[in-house]
């Protein structure tokens, strides 16, 4: 070692600046030159105090630098694994024959991880930002780049969105690599891969597509990947800036994704064919391409014998009409069809509403607008204050605007149960889509009646015909109707029925069987 330092020493340049002027671009080669590399350095990361610099000497007279960020790395192992074997070991190899980067890579360095080598600055200093460690050694051209990244992140915990009774109880983290590393956990195959991108001029935030490659429509794959790579943005900070940046429909309520929490959800998805993506940052992995049943599905239908799943699919759709249509049909009934009342209900309504001084759709909007204030309220407030407001503002409202004669309590039990089945839909996203579809629905109904609302259902229904997801009809399996895939679509039959994946998205390996690979 003591002949590579030698050779690098009498390589090198002579301490002077004259030569090479600083340039304030990141595209400028790595010198030879130390103090140029150091200052260099300095000027770029000026005023980052959190950049740490380490100079010292190795026993063969080289100067040396370390490079990286304060909190993101692992200083035990910087001072273990690259500052003492450089500055008190370096006597002890001999007979080496050439000072090449790729001898001190093998020689010098004594941590496990893989060495890169780098030869210019915006290349040294994008590695340094991921939270990596950079070395410069006098003599060299080049600098080395050793992943030594450690920092606090929160454990694996049970998603909090998305309970379950039954199956596994981790969630993704804000850390891309621990959520990769859960998938590849679940998927031991050398067909699943994972690419990684960079994605934000000023965040370089780091994203990952997941797929299974003798499964996954390549197709599909190559479109993912193509529109990740066009996105110019400054920064990406959660997951819904990639999927707003590559769905195909951005004017629609209905989310063309899905995002969720859970690994073994991603890698149940994964194995029909789809592709996901990951973001450092957040816990949110987004699932496509992707269709309108699939947001009633949870794991827990495949955890479950399948009667039970049959029940529970069929109050999630049962759902979707209740909390879209429930308050509508209260105006119609009360407003223009009151003869499809039974008579002993109706005088019982009409007696309730007797004193209210708002028509009906006056009425229901004015309590929907109290319900859609408290459930922000509730979400914005600390948990257990949240929670309170929730709960008692939902009954002390309720009961002195039935008391103050300013609403019917028939109105009252409609928004609590529209409300109610708003929660059983298992995903936000939707959820959230269909509190807002009432609103157009029930305008619609207050304005035309009965005829208004076939209307806006006719609307809503040519619309989810338009939207597709990738490719993939957003209606599909039931518009187109397929029948051979209509076994896990709006139920679920048992396992042994279910031999075929989706084509639309698995258009290899089509049968679930083990070993089995056919085109179709």
């Amino acid at each position: 070692m003591l002949n590579i330092i030698q050779k690098l020493i009498k390589k090198k340049r002579p301490y002077i600046m004259s030569t090479e002027k600083l340039d304030d671009s990141n595209n400028t080669k790595i010198s030879k030159n130390f103090n140029y590399n150091h200052k260099h350095l300095k000027n770029i990361f000026e005023n980052s105090d959190d950049i740490c610099f380490r100079n010292f000497i190795t026993d063969s007279n080289a100067n040396v630098l370390t490079l990286f960020i304060e909190g993101l790395v692992n200083e035990e192992l910087v001072n273990s694994d690259i500052i003492k074997p450089l500055q008190y070991n370096s006597t002890k190899e001999k007979n080496t024959d050439e000072a090449s980067p790729e001898t001190i890579k093998k020689r010098l360095f004594t941590v496990g991880t893989e060495v890169q080598t780098k030869t210019c600055f915006n290349q040294l200093i994008e590695e340094v930002l991921d939270g990596k460690t950079a070395i410069i050694i006098e003599g060299l051209p080049q600098g080395f780049i050793i992943d030594l990244t450690q920092w606090e992140n929160r454990g694996i915990e049970e998603p909090i969105n998305e309970q379950s009774i039954k199956g596994p109880r981790e969630g993704f983290t804000e850390t891309l690599r621990i959520n990769t590393s859960q998938l590849r956990r679940r998927i031991k195959s050398h067909h699943f891969k994972i690419q990684q991108f960079r994605i934000g001029k000023q965040t370089n935030t780091n994203i990952a597509v997941a797929y299974c490659e003798n499964i996954a429509n390549q197709t599909i794959v190559n479109e993912v990947i193509n529109r990740i790579n066009k996105i110019d943005i400054d920064g990406i900070l959660e997951s819904n800036y990639i999927h707003e940046l590559i769905e195909e429909r951005t004017i629609t309520i209905f989310p063309e994704m899905i995002d969720t929490e859970r690994p073994d959800k991603v890698a149940g998805h994964l194995l029909e064919g789809k592709i996901a993506i990951l973001t450092d940052g957040t816990p949110f992995a987004i699932i496509l391409p992707v269709t309108l049943s699939e947001f009633f599905h949870t794991p827990e239908d495949y955890y479950t014998r399948y009667i039970f799943s049959f029940v529970q699919r069929t109050l999630r759709f049962a759902s979707f009409f209740i909390a879209t249509c429930l308050p509508s049909i209260y105006v119609l009934m009360t407003k223009f069809h009151y003869e499809m009342i039974p008579v002993d209900i109706i005088f019982s309504i009409a007696e309730a509403r007797e004193a209210v001084p708002f028509p009906p759709l006056l009425e229901v909007l004015l309590i929907e607008v109290i319900v859609e204030f408290l459930r922000e309220a509730s979400l914005r407030l600390p948990g257990p204050i949240g929670q309170t407001v929730g709960i008692v503002g939902a009954l002390v409202i309720g009961d002195a605007a039935v008391n103050a004669e300013l609403m019917s309590p028939v109105l009252v039990i409609f928004t609590a149960f529209s409300m109610i089945s708003s929660f059983v839909i298992p995903n936000y996203s939707m959820a959230s889509a269909l509190r807002l579809l009432r609103f157009p629905i029930l305008f619609m109904t207050g304005i035309l009646g009965g005829f208004g609302f076939m209307i806006a259902w006719f609307l809503i229904a040519t619309h989810l015909c338009n939207i597709s997801s990738f490719g993939v009809p957003f209606l599909q399996p039931i518009a187109p109707f397929k029948l051979s895939e209509q076994r896990d679509t709006v139920y679920r039959m048992p396992f042994r029925w279910v031999r075929k994946r989706p084509k639309a998205v698995a258009n290899k390996n089509i049968r679930r069987q083990k070993g089995v690979e056919e085109e179709d």
